[in-house]
């Protein structure tokens, strides 16, 4: 998370090819192709825009368990707590997106996201397959996960965490800073950055980067990360040099429209 940037490839970096094609893999798009290569097959989709009108979510859900549906996709919230008697095959589609989501927990939240959804094939005694789609079938979290052995990832995770100073053996600080203005929020990002070096140290201080999602509410997001330790005296200390350093900011005309967020140990 060092906030390198790269332009995307205009070739294959295995063949050399020039056809390269960017493609989603959203819910819809997973419907629509279920359905062209099983057009005998009732496909449902559950994801938000079609759970949105009243008792949308329990139809789906009734539909299934009768099995008035063959085939059901859907995002997150079809793993969530849900039991289903004939269920045989589970698909996980672009596994990579969730395991290299830019957060320090996304290894966590994969691993318990796929053994959660894979405990939903083969239940009531029957058998049940699961498939995985990936780039990358050496991931550590795969095996993992195919031998469900949540102590061996969480020895693995905690050594990654410790090495690379992430809670639990550190306070993560993220600061968001917003403008309407999209090179405003920019060039606040990089001088609070530099302002937050000067105070912290460099090793202390990541980004400034653009989020996954960079615009809200007509504002534009920029984030900066600051990791440190979990000792009182330099977490008071620390506070004092933020505060500071977002004052040094807000004090240059062409940064008093900013705003500036502060989240401690961000879920």
């Amino acid at each position: 998370y060092c906030g390198r940037t790269e332009r995307l490839p205009q070739h294959c970096l295995s063949c050399g090819s020039a056809d390269v094609a960017f493609l989603g893999a959203g819910t819809q798009r997973v419907e629509e192709e279920l359905a062209e290569v099983f057009p005998s097959a009732r496909v449902l989709r559950m994801d938000l825009d079609t759970t949105r009108a009243k008792n949308s979510y329990q139809q789906i859900i009734g539909d299934f368990e009768q099995q008035k549906t063959n085939i059901l996709v859907g995002t997150q919230m079809v793993t969530k707590g849900l039991d289903f008697a004939n269920v045989s095959l589970v698909g996980i589609i672009n596994a990579d997106s969730i395991i290299h989501y830019p957060d320090f927990r996304a290894h966590e939240r994969a691993f318990q996201m796929f053994v959660q959804v894979s405990g939903r094939a083969g239940r009531k005694g029957k058998k049940g397959k699961v498939i995985i789609q990936t780039a990358d079938p050496q991931q550590i979290i795969f095996d993992k996960v195919i031998r469900n052995d949540y102590l061996e990832f969480y020895d693995y995770e905690i050594t990654q965490r410790r090495e690379h100073g992430y809670p639990p053996f550190m306070r993560v600080i993220r600061l968001v800073v917003k403008h309407m203005d999209q090179l405003l929020a920019e060039r606040a990002a990089i001088l609070l950055t530099g302002e937050l070096v000067a105070r912290l140290g460099r090793e202390a201080v990541l980004g400034p980067e653009a989020p996954y999602i960079f615009r809200i509410r007509n504002f534009y997001l920029q984030e900066i990360t600051i990791k440190l330790s979990r000792e009182h005296t330099v977490l008071k200390a620390a506070k004092a040099d933020i505060l500071a350093a977002i004052n040094a900011v807000k004090d240059q005309k062409d940064y008093r429209q900013a705003r500036f967020v502060a989240d401690v140990d961000p879920m």
